[in-house]
């Protein structure tokens, strides 16, 4: 279903960029009335239509993640995660609760089909890639869980949102060997500046739901049925362009080795601290050291780095 919906997606974006430059044109037959010919562009049947900027959001991050004004559009992601900058040969980043996943350092990049519906929500489908230890010789290159999310960008008073819903078919092998195939999202961004005086507070919210094709099995150790997120920050935004932050993560999860369905337990608290610059409205890049308090060595602190770019 997921791979149908992507590639009709891509097939839309596609017909619909052509389009902008053809020079094809429909007439309609004479009436014999005496009335003149008409025609009309294809080009004009599927323009691709700019909406106005959404004035409500004015967070130079939130404005990249909402994409592109046009109707349709590409939106790129391109992150790198790094090694300890105690020890830039590694080929490792820390993993202090075991958790499953991928935890080598690793160059990941996405692209997804986005159609707008209007200035403030769009409909998105995409996947990417992985490489593993990409300057070391990559040792293994994931597709990326192909994808399908809605957005919607809203504004209450002076509190800025950003909700989103997606669904996502797994590819990577470390969760297909626990017997997962597919996860459901929801992700939730609130930013609140603080008067004129540059500082803003922020919360993302992400909670994901994973769906498995067997029964818990010992051998899959930290498997969890889903996973919660919280994450705090405080900005300082140094121009309309530029911002430096700091975060806390708080994570919670749901281990399938347990029966009740409501057990929580914590992941050891980590910390950012980054900048971000908005090149443009639709290209923005964000540098980040990731940390742990309660182990705050260079051995455990990585330097990565995230950017989101739209074209068309």
């Amino acid at each position: 279903m997921v791979k149908g919906l992507l590639i009709g997606f891509i097939v839309g974006i596609s017909l619909a960029a052509n389009a902008q430059t053809s020079s094809t044109t429909l007439s309609t037959p004479s009436v014999e009335s005496g009335t003149q010919k008409t025609s009309t562009s294809v080009g004009e049947v599927l323009k691709n239509k700019k909406f106005e900027d959404d004035k409500d959001i004015t967070d130079a991050k939130l404005k990249a993640e909402s994409g592109s004004l046009s109707r349709y559009s590409l939106k790129f992601s391109l992150s790198y995660f790094g090694p300890p900058v105690g020890d830039l040969s590694s080929k490792m980043q820390p993993n202090p609760d075991g958790s499953i996943g991928v935890n080598q350092v690793s160059l990941s990049g996405s692209i997804s089909g986005r159609y707008r519906l209007d200035s403030k929500s769009a409909i998105s489908a995409g996947t990417g890639i992985n490489a593993l230890t990409p300057f070391h010789g990559v040792e293994r290159t994931d597709v990326k869980t192909p994808f399908i999310s809605y957005d919607r960008n809203s504004r209450m008073g002076d509190l800025q949102l950003r909700n989103s819903y997606g669904a996502s078919w797994t590819t990577v092998p470390n969760f297909r060997d626990v017997g997962q195939y597919a996860s459901l999202s929801y992700d939730n961004s609130l930013v609140y500046n603080l008067g004129n005086s540059g500082f803003a507070a922020g919360l993302d919210t992400g909670l994901s739901v994973f769906l498995y094709e067997r029964g818990y099995e010992p051998k899959d150790g930290k498997a969890s049925r889903y996973h919660l997120g919280f994450y705090p920050q405080v900005k300082y935004n140094v121009s309309d362009k530029m911002n430096v932050y700091t975060s806390v993560a708080m994570n919670f999860w749901n281990p399938r080795a347990r029966d009740g369905e409501w057990d929580l337990l914590n992941k050891t608290l980590s910390g950012r601290l980054g900048m971000g610059y908005a090149f443009s409205r639709d290209i923005y890049f964000a540098p980040y050291l990731n940390f742990y308090p309660k182990d705050l060595k260079a051995d455990s602190t990585t330097l990565s780095f995230s950017t989101i770019f739209s074209i068309l």
